[in-house]
């Protein structure tokens, strides 16, 4: 027997109700609310929807606040990752003069 619901997958059940455009936006949402997302406290994939705007992660047992469909990081965590990413750039860029130097390097040239 073929698949019935290959165009629209988990919106197949409303049958051919509502509209194509409108089934296949549920269907997508529906998707990406459904997997296993990555927990923001033990980068563990193990996070499924309990509830809505309720995230739980199996693994370490948080429970997360967040959007009704997908799980969107705290903006606490992206800050420290744009932190780190800044941090790591600048150690890789090699020893710099720092802007507490700087200052006072050009005092030194006007007074000359």
């Amino acid at each position: 027997m073929a698949k019935r619901t290959k165009k629209v997958g988990p919106a197949g059940r409303l049958g051919a109700r509502y509209g194509v455009r409108i089934r296949k936006r549920i269907g997508d949402i529906e998707r990406t609310s459904k997997i296993w997302h990555v927990c923001p406290k033990c980068k563990a994939a193990a996070v499924k929807r309990k509830a809505n705007g309720i995230w739980k992660c199996r693994h370490c047992g948080a429970e997360l606040a967040s959007s009704s469909y997908v799980l969107t990081p705290p903006v606490a965590v992206k800050r420290e990752v744009s932190e780190a990413i800044a941090a790591a750039k600048a150690k890789a860029a090699g020893p710099t003069e720092t802007a507490a130097e700087a200052p006072e390097a050009e005092g030194e040239l006007k007074e000359q």
